[in-house]
């Protein structure tokens, strides 16, 4: 079962060498923490005494102080739910450590070591030479590289500098296990632009995995050093929360084991959640993401068309937003390729859904980038085609509406073939999703560009094209689209107006592509309704996201059979619908067990 488990960073002004005050300050942010359901709390490295006491270390009212506090923080825990930190200079023999424990329930649950010092720290601490530490006739066993696990959620700790290793322990402990949560608790030293270089080294190191770091700050010693302050959560490779000399929070939803442990630890505290972000998939650094999928897409496309010797592309451009996305693709490999425009053939396909506004944007677009359009009005092929099938011309089914996208396809196809080029594909993730396309019609390509981004990315970038181009009549093109309904125009009230929007079918692409991300990082069906609720509790009431919510599953299970088929394309994110890439379920999957407990839901 799932279970939010609560996590925080946090660190206090502290008061250099005066054990007795950091130990009340840290009784007071535990009882609070307590207080606020969490279930993890991280201080800094060397909490109880200071980070900056240099040989100080060394005295021996300081080190038997510490020891003292350790236990008096050890009993206090036993009324208390939330695993903390405790760090603290240890002695053993002659010997002194830099450590730090976890506590919770009255008990030491295991220790960590530094072994990565800083230059004036090789003069002060040294390396246990065992697998556990004796204190006070208690043995507390070592985890470094390792981790400590509580209900299934695997935690680790590594000391310091001991991420900054070629090799950090985290790394280590992560590719011996997969570990669900990383903490660092540090005494980072600051200068110029070191913010900026602790963000990206937790960026990559949180990689999979959840990642908290806390680094002491106010109240340590100015003599030769200023300290970071910095209490940071990363997850999945981004910086959720970053904050100087203020706790950052997470909320986040476990997989919890049941069976008791030999310790029999447990999380008794449990949060709801507070706020879910409604776009998961997206990199919040916005240059970093358009120019990063740009880089992806364009390098696939320029591989697969030297690997079979291509000069040419052909893709059908409708003036919506699919297309545009592909042809901004299409144009920026051909810059890297060197490749006359004369290459990229593109071809509008008007029939009986076509608007003016989309075929006028489409005409837009290709002159924005100096390219020829051409026309071919397949209505008249489609009419003859469905009288040979004996269908009237009349009724707008979906023969009616299928026969136009196919008639689109083979005619892509056929001047592909005559040409040698390369047929586009412009479906993107989130028709993938739903199955929102033709079989063997737009459903089919020879590469498909679009194939990992949704509907939501797709607006995400071409906003970002919006703001950035210096070409004043791609801009232009590009925001109409942009406000133009996602329409698939098969079927039409009038060419003046778009009445068949896809949004009021299938449902809101953003619910879509929330549902989707959630899906395939195997969500639940009750936590993603949850996290949906909140996510969007300014757009959407609870009975609008159970109705999509419903639809999505459906639609989602009923065209498998398309996605089993899937054409090939590059990857942007790390999960996709690709059989290929592992993504397997059968085509005739039953979608029941997922609506009975949407049905469930809010009783």
């Amino acid at each position: 079962m799932k279970k939010n488990l609560k996590l925080r960073a946090e660190n206090f002004k502290i008061k250099v060498g005066d054990v007795s005050y950091n130990k009340e300050k840290i009784k007071e942010i535990v009882k609070k923490a307590n207080d606020d359901s969490v279930n993890i709390l991280l201080f800094p490295e060397l909490s109880l005494t200071g980070a900056s006491l240099y040989h100080g270390y060394k005295n021996e009212d300081i080190l038997n102080s510490s020891l003292d506090a350790l236990f008096e923080l050890k009993k206090f825990s036993r009324d208390i739910d939330t695993l903390f930190s405790l760090g603290l200079p240890v002695k053993q023999g002659k010997k002194i450590y830099d450590m730090v424990f976890l506590l919770k329930d009255g008990d030491i649950l295991g220790g960590f070591f530094k072994d990565n010092f800083k230059d004036y720290e090789k003069y002060v601490f040294d390396l246990p030479q065992d697998e556990f530490i004796n204190i006070k006739d208690e043995f507390v066993y070592l985890y470094n590289k390792s981790f400590i696990e509580i209900e299934g959620v695997k935690i680790a700790l590594s000391v310091g500098e001991n991420e900054d290793k070629i090799i950090s322990d985290s790394q280590i402990s992560k590719t011996k296990n997969n570990i669900d949560i990383i903490l660092n608790p540090s005494a980072k030293t600051r200068y110029i632009g070191s913010k900026k270089e602790i963000e990206n080294k937790i960026k990559f190191l949180s990689q999979d995995t959840i990642y908290l770091f806390s680094s002491t700050g106010l109240g340590e010693s100015s003599t030769d050093f200023v300290y970071e302050g910095l209490n940071i959560i990363g997850k999945n490779g981004q910086i959720e929360e970053c904050k100087r000399d203020k706790k950052v929070d997470l909320i986040f939803p476990f997989e919890i084991s049941k069976e008791d442990s030999a310790e029999s630890y447990n999380f008794k505290n449990e949060s709801a959640l507070i706020n879910v972000d409604k776009y998961p998939y997206i990199l919040k650094d916005k240059k970093l993401y358009v120019e990063d999928a740009f880089d992806i897409v364009t390098k696939a496309l320029i591989q697969r068309m030297e690997a079979i010797s291509c000069k040419k592309v052909i893709l059908g451009l409708s003036g919506g937003l699919d297309s545009t996305m592909a042809l901004l693709f299409i144009v920026k490999a051909f810059e890297k390729m060197k490749l006359p425009k004369e290459n990229i053939l593109l071809y509008t396909m008007p029939a009986f859904g076509t608007s003016k506004r989309t075929k006028s944007n489409a005409f837009k677009l290709a002159e924005a980038f100096g390219l020829k359009l051409n026309e071919i009005v397949i209505k008249y092929a489609v009419n003859v085609h469905l009288k040979d099938i004996g269908h009237d011309g009349k009724t707008q089914d979906i023969a009616y509406e299928n026969a136009q996208a196919r008639e689109r396809t083979q005619i892509l196809f056929d001047i592909g073939n005559m040409e040698n080029a390369l047929v586009i594909g412009t479906g993107d993730k989130s028709e993938i999703s739903q199955g929102f396309a033709t079989y063997n019609g737009d459903h089919m390509a020879s590469y498909a560009l679009n194939a990992s981004l949704t509907k939501t990315e797709l607006r995400y970038i071409v906003s970002y094209l919006v703001e950035n181009t210096e070409n004043k009549k791609l801009k232009e093109v590009l925001e109409d689209i942009l406000k133009t309904p996602i329409s698939p125009e098969l079927k039409n009230e009038s060419d003046d107006k778009i009445s068949q929007k896809t949004e009021d079918i299938i449902g809101p692409y953003e619910l879509i592509d929330f549902f989707t991300y959630e899906f395939l990082e195997n969500s639940s069906v009750e936590e993603i309704y949850e996290k949906a609720k909140i996510a969007f509790k300014d757009d959407y009431d609870k009975k609008t996201i159970k109705k999509w919510l419903k639809s999505f599953y459906k639609r989602l299970t009923s065209s498998q059979f398309k996605r089993s088929v899937s054409v090939d394309g590059p990857a942007l994110s790390k999960k996709s619908f690709s059989p290929r890439r592992g993504y397997l379920l059968p085509s005739d999957m039953s979608s029941e067990i997922f609506i009975e407990r949407i049905e469930k839901l809010d009783e």
